[in-house]
């Protein structure tokens, strides 16, 4: 392996970039800032060194004689802009200030300025969550005040969050303490969970046992006015017991339906709207993803039209300078020195980059890649594999790349199948099997892409059925929302939210039956007097 890294090491040396002299120093040294220019500059700086390095010599010398400068103020002026857009009210009126200025100003407000206010506006939200905050988050909030700078940053950044759930903690404890006995119970199951237990609690459910409590203290005393009156056999008293404490229940249940409905009214509202900002983003990597497509293929295309027979020289040095540029920014880390020693080069450079020096670079990183897979922690049939592939051409090492083959693989690879559908759900079932049932292919794109299909729709299925359980009125209540969002929140929702939706629901089953069997009681008492 010693030997493949030396012959990796020598292809990065060796590329192929040609000896011809320049012939003009300050012509390859004004590429050379160019090309530095383009991969260290911000979005106005590459396209115009890009401009400038596919241009003429004179345009060349002109970027860098004024139009470098041009387009570094015209980037920090969109630095400046971010920085307005997502700081502060004191980052937003400096900014601001050193956008109305001079581009002194605004190289000014970036060196030094930004830091400064940045601090301010830390400061003051270190003093607004000391202000608004509970006795944790006081304390911790003025530890940070008393310090630097970066302890205010830091309390800020996770001290505060910390401080928060802490007094939340004490909160909830103090609710627990203060409330009757179904406040309690919730109160305690709450505690032994996480914080987000913690806060459901507070914002909802303790008001939910709150209310129970008062429920069966209401309909218990009910139940025993309509003991006392048919003791007394007072039909008309102990019949009016009996029907307040069935109102009561009644009433109960209604707020409490009523409760659920607006819950999930706001579920599903979250749940489109989180729908739509991932269709959003999901439309965006597409059009991203779209977007490289076109560019690796017009790099192709320039890179075949370089080396065509018969393609016009101006015509082969420009395709060959734009294909190296876009190198420079998207290929391995040998192909990238030699762009950039083509780019950087004398016209005879860029020509041998194109012609020989590509490839020899190319090689360098495909060899380098398989090294990385033969030392490193994979199957040994792989690492085997990947040392044969080192061993072979580049056409071998191509192919080990592409196809990852190495012997066994069509067997691991079922077994892996095999292993999803034994534990997975009705879909996922059915899509392992029927990639078992085809080609080795398929069963490669089964657990590539298909397996996470699966998964998803076996996602919807088993939310639906917690939803048809019997009594699942507090599911039902949340996992509409969840089925209207993202798909890719279904398997956190199923592993958090149901879980804590069902007890929910344990928990009312229980609440209500203990209602029931005093209501019950109330009516068995008004009947029995006769």
């Amino acid at each position: 392996m010693n030997g493949t890294r030396l012959l990796v090491a020598g292809a990065v040396l060796a590329l192929g970039l040609g000896v011809a002299t320049p012939a003009s120093a300050d012509v390859l040294s004004d590429r050379a800032q160019a090309v530095a220019l383009y991969e260290t500059g911000g979005p106005t700086m590459t396209n115009a060194a890009r401009k400038a390095l596919l241009g003429t010599a004179d345009e060349l010398r002109e970027f860098l004689a004024t139009g470098r400068q041009n387009a570094q103020d015209n980037d920090e002026r969109l630095l400046v802009d971010q920085a307005l857009a997502a700081g502060g009210p004191i980052v937003k009126r400096d900014a601001q200030k050193a956008l109305d200025g001079t581009p002194d100003d605004i190289r000014a407000f970036l060196a030094t300025g930004l830091q400064v206010s940045r601090e301010i506006d830390e400061d003051l939200l270190v003093n607004q969550a000391m202000s608004a905050g509970g006795p944790g988050v006081k304390r911790a909030a003025q530890i940070a005040l008393d310090g630097t700078p970066a302890d205010r940053h830091e309390f800020l950044q996770t001290g505060l969050a910390q401080a928060q759930a802490d007094d939340d903690r004490v909160r909830a404890t103090q609710v627990m303490s203060a409330g009757g006995p179904e406040v309690h119970a919730a109160g305690q199951q709450a505690l032994s969970g996480t914080i987000e237990d913690v806060r459901y609690f507070l914002s909802v459910w303790s008001g939910v046992a709150a209310a129970g409590d008062t429920e069966i203290t209401a309909v218990t005393h009910q139940r025993d006015l309509a003991r006392k009156a048919a003791a007394f056999h007072f039909k008309a008293q102990a019949q009016a017991a009996a029907d307040s404490a069935a109102k009561l229940a009644s009433d109960a249940r209604k707020a409490n339906a009523d409760r659920l409905d607006k819950q999930l009214a706001a579920g599903q509202a979250a749940g489109q709207k989180a729908a739509a900002e991932a269709a959003e983003a999901d439309a965006d990597a597409k059009a991203k993803a779209d977007e490289a497509a076109r560019l690796v293929a017009e790099k192709d295309r320039q890179l075949a039209e370089a080396v065509a027979p018969g393609t016009d020289p101006a015509l082969a040095l420009t395709d060959g300078r734009s294909a190296a540029l876009y190198l420079l920014r998207n290929a391995g880390p040998a192909v990238r020195t030699a762009a950039r020693a083509a780019l950087s080069g004398t016209d005879e450079n860029l020509t041998a980059f194109v012609r020989t020096g590509l490839d020899t670079a190319q090689e360098a990183d495909d060899r380098a890649a398989v090294t990385a897979i033969a030392d490193g922690d994979g199957k040994p049939a792989l690492k085997q594999a990947a040392a044969d592939a080192l061993a072979g051409t580049w056409a071998q090492v191509k192919e080990f790349l592409r196809t990852k083959q190495y012997p066994g693989k069509e067997n691991d690879e079922r077994l892996a199948v095999d292993q999803i559908l034994a534990a997975g759900g009705p879909a996922t079932r059915d899509w392992a099997q029927k990639a078992l049932d085809g080609t080795p292919a398929d069963v490669t794109e089964f657990l590539e892409k298909g397996q996470y299909q699966a998964k998803e729709i076996d996602d919807r299925i088993f939310v639906g059925r917690a939803m048809s359980a019997a009594g699942a009125e507090e599911v039902n209540a949340v996992a509409q929302g969840a089925l209207d969002g993202p798909d890719s929140a279904l398997a956190a929702f199923l592993a958090n939210e149901v879980p804590r939706a069902q007890q929910r629901d344990a928990t009312t089953a229980a609440h209500v039956a203990a209602v029931n069997a005093l209501v019950a009681d109330a009516a068995k008492a008004a009947a029995s007097v006769r």
